[in-house]
């Protein structure tokens, strides 16, 4: 979920990505939301960021694109909502949120989110979600509920399988790379990118990995898992990552 897929970038030739996106409709005096298809390209560039880094540390998962991002990067938590309970209806097997609602937005959408997630744990949809690029500490939606599988970014090196840490006692529990990250971006090009959004499909590598050697598994007993292969994040190095 996120900005569009640019399907010809070179980072993704030769793969064959289905595209939708969330609309609004009018509906009287109210507006709702739905999936259609649409026509390939990206909006800004984001989602074929996301879309490169999960190829290149997956390398068989096969990709579907949901845009609900527009050229601002600005999106609705109606639209997520709208996004996700379709993503839980079509039974994906992970679905990458690399976006969060912040601020009084929040308390508003709270409930919302809390069903759809209950949902998606309930129906072994896998989701990933990052956190604010400010503070970890914020709460994010969907990234702070326990059952999603949630990330922060750190200076970590580009490997076969991506480094992986633990901060113990705070709900984005991970840390994944997501410091100076070379991606594809729009209109063939590449660049060099910071944030959460980019630890997020790092992760999701991780987790489409192991739910290709583990398909049944849900939610708390893929962060088991990942809690066996993360290393213990230190203060000491927690500096160093964010340096």
């Amino acid at each position: 979920m996120d900005s569009g897929i640019e399907s010809d970038h070179p980072s993704l030739v030769g793969r064959t990505i289905p595209n939708f996106e969330v609309l609004p409709v009018a509906m009287g005096n109210d507006v709702t939301y739905r999936v259609e298809e649409a026509p390939a390209g990206d909006a800004f560039g984001h989602g074929t960021a996301v879309a490169s880094l999960l190829v290149e540390h997956a390398k068989g998962v096969a990709i579907t694109s949901l845009r609900m991002l527009d050229s601002d990067r600005q999106g609705s938590s109606e639209r997520v909502l709208a996004g996700l309970r379709w993503a839980i209806e079509h039974k994906f097997d992970i679905v990458n949120c690399s976006f969060g609602t912040f601020g009084p937005a929040t308390s508003k959408f709270l409930p919302y989110y809390k069903r759809v997630i209950d949902v998606a744990f309930c129906e072994n949809v896998l989701l990933i979600g990052a956190c604010s690029n400010s503070d970890h500490k914020l709460t994010s939606l969907p990234a702070s509920f326990p059952s999603v599988l949630s990330t922060d970014a750190g200076r970590l090196d580009n490997t076969q399988l991506p480094e992986l840490y633990r901060r113990r006692g705070q709900l984005i529990e991970f840390v994944t790379r997501g410091v100076d990250v070379s991606v594809g971006w729009k209109d063939g090009s590449s660049r060099l990118v910071t944030g959460s959004s980019f630890a997020a499909p790092h992760l999701a590598a991780i987790v489409a990995r192991l739910r290709q050697l583990r398909p049944r598994w849900n939610a708390c007993q893929v962060k088991s898992a990942l809690y066996r292969m993360a290393k213990p994040l230190t203060p000491e190095l927690e500096k160093e990552f964010d340096a």
